[in-house]
Protein backbone atom coordinates (compact mmCIF):
# COMPACT_ATOMS: atom_id res chain seq x y z
CA UNK A 1 0.00 0.00 0.00
CA UNK A 2 1.25 3.48 -1.10
CA UNK A 3 2.13 6.40 1.62
CA UNK A 4 -0.81 9.16 1.90
CA UNK A 5 -0.51 11.66 -0.75
CA UNK A 6 1.91 9.26 -2.90
CA UNK A 7 0.72 7.61 -6.60
CA UNK A 8 0.66 4.90 -8.05
CA UNK A 9 3.23 4.01 -10.00
CA UNK A 10 2.67 4.29 -13.64
CA UNK A 11 1.69 0.94 -15.56
CA UNK A 12 4.83 0.18 -17.81
CA UNK A 13 4.59 -0.72 -21.15
CA UNK A 14 6.78 -2.77 -23.47
CA UNK A 15 9.27 -0.34 -25.47
CA UNK A 16 10.32 -1.25 -28.48
CA UNK A 17 14.26 -2.03 -28.72
CA UNK A 18 16.19 0.90 -30.03
CA UNK A 19 17.30 -1.30 -32.72
CA UNK A 20 13.48 -1.84 -34.18
CA UNK A 21 13.20 1.83 -33.83
CA UNK A 22 16.66 2.51 -36.13
CA UNK A 23 15.51 0.04 -38.40
CA UNK A 24 12.20 1.34 -39.21
CA UNK A 25 13.85 5.11 -39.85
CA UNK A 26 16.16 3.70 -41.73
CA UNK A 27 13.77 1.54 -43.43
CA UNK A 28 11.61 5.12 -43.84
CA UNK A 29 14.73 6.99 -45.19
CA UNK A 30 14.90 4.72 -47.73
CA UNK A 31 11.46 4.78 -48.95
CA UNK A 32 11.48 8.72 -48.89
CA UNK A 33 14.50 8.88 -50.47
CA UNK A 34 14.04 6.08 -53.84
CA UNK A 35 10.80 7.96 -54.35
CA UNK A 36 12.91 11.44 -54.90
CA UNK A 37 14.97 9.24 -56.97
CA UNK A 38 12.52 7.59 -59.26
CA UNK A 39 10.66 10.86 -59.83
CA UNK A 40 14.32 12.22 -61.06
CA UNK A 41 15.46 9.77 -63.00
CA UNK A 42 12.66 7.39 -63.80
CA UNK A 43 11.98 3.97 -63.73
CA UNK A 44 14.91 2.56 -66.07
CA UNK A 45 17.61 4.58 -64.63
CA UNK A 46 16.76 3.89 -60.72
CA UNK A 47 19.10 2.00 -59.06
CA UNK A 48 20.23 0.50 -55.80
CA UNK A 49 23.68 2.21 -56.01
CA UNK A 50 21.51 5.30 -56.54
CA UNK A 51 19.17 5.26 -53.89
CA UNK A 52 21.77 4.05 -51.66
CA UNK A 53 24.12 7.13 -52.23
CA UNK A 54 21.19 9.53 -51.78
CA UNK A 55 20.11 8.21 -48.61
CA UNK A 56 23.52 7.65 -47.67
CA UNK A 57 23.41 4.26 -46.15
CA UNK A 58 25.21 1.15 -47.17
CA UNK A 59 23.99 -1.04 -50.31
CA UNK A 60 23.92 -3.60 -48.57
CA UNK A 61 21.66 -1.93 -45.70
CA UNK A 62 18.94 -1.37 -48.62
CA UNK A 63 18.86 -5.12 -49.51
CA UNK A 64 18.63 -6.09 -45.88
CA UNK A 65 14.89 -3.76 -45.59
CA UNK A 66 13.72 -4.72 -49.30
CA UNK A 67 14.35 -7.42 -52.10
CA UNK A 68 15.18 -4.57 -54.80
CA UNK A 69 14.05 -1.85 -56.74
CA UNK A 70 10.54 -3.39 -57.45
CA UNK A 71 9.93 -4.32 -53.59
CA UNK A 72 10.70 -0.60 -53.12
CA UNK A 73 8.70 0.62 -55.56
CA UNK A 74 6.08 -1.19 -54.41
CA UNK A 75 5.99 -0.32 -51.25
CA UNK A 76 5.90 3.53 -52.36
CA UNK A 77 2.94 3.06 -54.12
CA UNK A 78 1.29 0.71 -51.04
CA UNK A 79 2.23 3.75 -48.93
CA UNK A 80 0.11 5.98 -51.68
CA UNK A 81 -3.01 3.92 -51.41
CA UNK A 82 -2.89 3.52 -47.58
CA UNK A 83 -5.91 6.15 -47.88
CA UNK A 84 -7.70 3.79 -50.15
CA UNK A 85 -6.90 0.84 -48.19
CA UNK A 86 -7.97 2.39 -44.99
CA UNK A 87 -11.81 2.86 -46.72
CA UNK A 88 -11.96 -0.83 -47.89
CA UNK A 89 -11.19 -1.94 -44.45
CA UNK A 90 -14.34 0.19 -43.27
CA UNK A 91 -17.43 -2.46 -42.82
CA UNK A 92 -19.40 -2.34 -45.53
CA UNK A 93 -23.15 -1.76 -44.11
CA UNK A 94 -25.58 0.38 -46.02
CA UNK A 95 -29.20 0.16 -44.91
CA UNK A 96 -30.56 1.39 -48.55
CA UNK A 97 -29.81 1.78 -52.20
CA UNK A 98 -28.98 5.21 -51.46
CA UNK A 99 -26.34 4.79 -48.78
CA UNK A 100 -24.65 1.56 -50.56
CA UNK A 101 -24.27 3.97 -53.33
CA UNK A 102 -22.79 6.54 -51.47
CA UNK A 103 -20.51 4.51 -50.44
CA UNK A 104 -18.79 3.19 -54.02
CA UNK A 105 -18.59 6.58 -55.03
CA UNK A 106 -16.64 7.95 -52.11
CA UNK A 107 -14.45 5.01 -52.45
CA UNK A 108 -13.81 5.44 -56.17
CA UNK A 109 -14.04 9.21 -55.93
CA UNK A 110 -10.96 8.80 -53.36
CA UNK A 111 -8.94 6.35 -55.82
CA UNK A 112 -9.56 8.74 -58.32
CA UNK A 113 -8.33 12.04 -56.43
CA UNK A 114 -5.40 10.21 -55.22
CA UNK A 115 -4.24 8.93 -58.61
CA UNK A 116 -4.39 12.42 -59.42
CA UNK A 117 -2.70 13.64 -56.65
CA UNK A 118 0.16 11.63 -56.75
CA UNK A 119 0.61 11.49 -60.65
CA UNK A 120 4.46 11.48 -60.98
CA UNK A 121 4.78 8.67 -58.97
CA UNK A 122 1.76 6.89 -60.53
CA UNK A 123 3.66 7.59 -63.78
CA UNK A 124 7.00 5.73 -62.49
CA UNK A 125 4.85 3.10 -61.79
CA UNK A 126 3.33 2.59 -64.47
CA UNK A 127 6.85 2.60 -67.11
CA UNK A 128 7.60 -0.33 -64.53
CA UNK A 129 4.56 -2.10 -65.42
CA UNK A 130 5.44 -2.29 -68.89
CA UNK A 131 9.03 -3.51 -67.57
CA UNK A 132 8.70 -5.49 -64.68
CA UNK A 133 7.05 -9.04 -63.76
CA UNK A 134 7.28 -8.04 -59.91
CA UNK A 135 5.33 -4.77 -60.58
CA UNK A 136 2.90 -6.47 -62.83
CA UNK A 137 2.50 -8.95 -60.04
CA UNK A 138 2.55 -6.60 -57.06
CA UNK A 139 -0.38 -4.35 -59.46
CA UNK A 140 -2.52 -7.79 -59.79
CA UNK A 141 -2.40 -7.94 -55.99
CA UNK A 142 -3.62 -4.96 -55.47
CA UNK A 143 -6.12 -4.92 -57.59
CA UNK A 144 -7.29 -8.60 -56.45
CA UNK A 145 -8.00 -7.03 -53.06
CA UNK A 146 -9.66 -4.73 -53.98
CA UNK A 147 -11.79 -7.10 -56.04
CA UNK A 148 -12.42 -9.00 -53.26
CA UNK A 149 -13.81 -6.02 -51.09
CA UNK A 150 -16.03 -5.68 -54.27
CA UNK A 151 -17.17 -9.12 -54.16
CA UNK A 152 -18.42 -8.93 -50.43
CA UNK A 153 -20.07 -5.23 -50.67
CA UNK A 154 -21.71 -6.82 -54.00
CA UNK A 155 -22.96 -10.33 -51.82
CA UNK A 156 -23.87 -8.39 -48.93
CA UNK A 157 -25.92 -5.75 -51.53
CA UNK A 158 -27.57 -8.87 -52.75
CA UNK A 159 -28.38 -10.38 -49.68
CA UNK A 160 -30.14 -7.28 -48.58
CA UNK A 161 -32.37 -7.06 -51.96
CA UNK A 162 -30.40 -3.84 -53.17
CA UNK A 163 -28.40 -5.77 -55.91
CA UNK A 164 -29.95 -7.30 -59.16
CA UNK A 165 -28.98 -10.84 -58.69
CA UNK A 166 -26.17 -11.79 -60.83
CA UNK A 167 -22.12 -13.59 -60.95
CA UNK A 168 -21.02 -11.59 -58.01
CA UNK A 169 -17.37 -12.81 -58.95
CA UNK A 170 -17.44 -11.53 -62.10
CA UNK A 171 -19.45 -8.14 -61.71
CA UNK A 172 -16.57 -7.64 -59.18
CA UNK A 173 -14.20 -8.45 -61.82
CA UNK A 174 -15.70 -5.88 -64.22
CA UNK A 175 -16.41 -3.04 -61.72
CA UNK A 176 -12.36 -3.29 -60.55
CA UNK A 177 -10.92 -3.03 -64.42
CA UNK A 178 -13.74 -0.21 -65.02
CA UNK A 179 -11.77 1.45 -62.12
CA UNK A 180 -8.36 0.62 -62.84
CA UNK A 181 -8.69 1.54 -66.64
CA UNK A 182 -9.75 5.47 -65.28
CA UNK A 183 -6.93 5.23 -62.73
CA UNK A 184 -4.45 5.33 -65.48
CA UNK A 185 -6.76 7.59 -67.49
CA UNK A 186 -6.41 10.00 -64.79
CA UNK A 187 -2.64 9.70 -64.40
CA UNK A 188 -1.79 10.41 -67.68
CA UNK A 189 -4.14 12.94 -67.79
CA UNK A 190 -7.41 12.20 -69.68
CA UNK A 191 -9.54 13.01 -67.29
CA UNK A 192 -9.37 16.37 -65.61
CA UNK A 193 -12.64 16.18 -63.74
CA UNK A 194 -12.44 13.33 -61.21
CA UNK A 195 -15.99 14.17 -59.63
CA UNK A 196 -17.42 13.79 -62.45
CA UNK A 197 -16.23 10.87 -63.34
CA UNK A 198 -16.63 8.82 -60.14
CA UNK A 199 -20.45 10.54 -60.64
CA UNK A 200 -20.92 8.72 -64.14
CA UNK A 201 -19.14 5.39 -63.59
CA UNK A 202 -21.15 5.43 -59.91
CA UNK A 203 -24.21 6.34 -62.18
CA UNK A 204 -23.25 3.01 -64.40
CA UNK A 205 -22.53 0.40 -61.77
CA UNK A 206 -25.87 0.81 -59.91
CA UNK A 207 -27.99 1.08 -62.66
CA UNK A 208 -26.83 -1.84 -64.32
CA UNK A 209 -25.94 -3.82 -61.34
CA UNK A 210 -28.36 -2.42 -58.76
CA UNK A 211 -32.41 -2.43 -58.08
Amino acid sequence: MSKSGDSAPPKTRRKRPRRYLRSRITRNLILETAQKVFLTDGYAKTTIAKISEMANVGYGTVYSHFKGKDDILGRVVDNVLEEFYALLNIEFAPTNVKEARDIFHNIMLSVFRLSEEHRPIMKVYQQALGQSEAIIAHWQGVKDYFTKNAKISILFSQKKGFAKDFDAVVGSKAYILLVDRFIWEVVNGKEDDVEHLANVLTDMVFQGFFN
